[in-house]
């Protein structure tokens, strides 16, 4: 039992491994996504790594009282599934940024939600175009 409740707290951090082949990191993956969202840069977000509730749920977003959001991210995701899951609950920011969803919405089940269709729609090839067409430039280490 108290492995359970040890693996369930919530991790305060993000994805530490490269995410794409020119050594890309958890930030500037979201740098991009904001640009490519049209999401002001200076909207503050905190990331949270925790076991979620089912299985098949990789993230979800919340947003603040005072105006931030918190993405929340599964233990475990795989980088492939960070860039897809993080450009889907971007999308949502940019959503509640542009007041495109409403409170009722969420009574709803998740695939009636009319909300989820656009970020479904664009984290596939918003996550393919960071991956194949995004270059950050590595660390040069210098011969002395």
């Amino acid at each position: 039992m108290l492995l359970w409740v040890i693996a369930s707290l919530p991790v305060k951090a993000m994805y530490s491994g490269e995410l794409n082949s020119s050594g890309c990191t958890f930030l500037d993956m979201q740098s991009f996504y904001l640009k490519e969202l049209g999401i002001n840069p200076d909207v503050r977000i905190e990331y949270l790594y925790l076991r979620m509730p089912e299985p098949n749920m990789l993230g979800y977003t919340l947003p603040l009282k005072n105006g931030n959001y918190r993405i929340v991210l599964s233990n475990g995701l795989e980088p492939s599934e960070v860039r897809i899951t993080m450009a889907h609950e971007l999308v949502h920011v940019r959503q509640l940024e542009n007041k495109q969803i409403k409170i009722t919405e969420f009574q709803k089940h998740y695939m009636e939600r009319s909300f989820e269709d656009e970020a479904f729609r664009l984290s596939i090839p918003l996550a393919i175009k960071f991956y194949t067409k995004h270059f950050c430039q590595k660390p040069t280490t210098e011969a002395s």
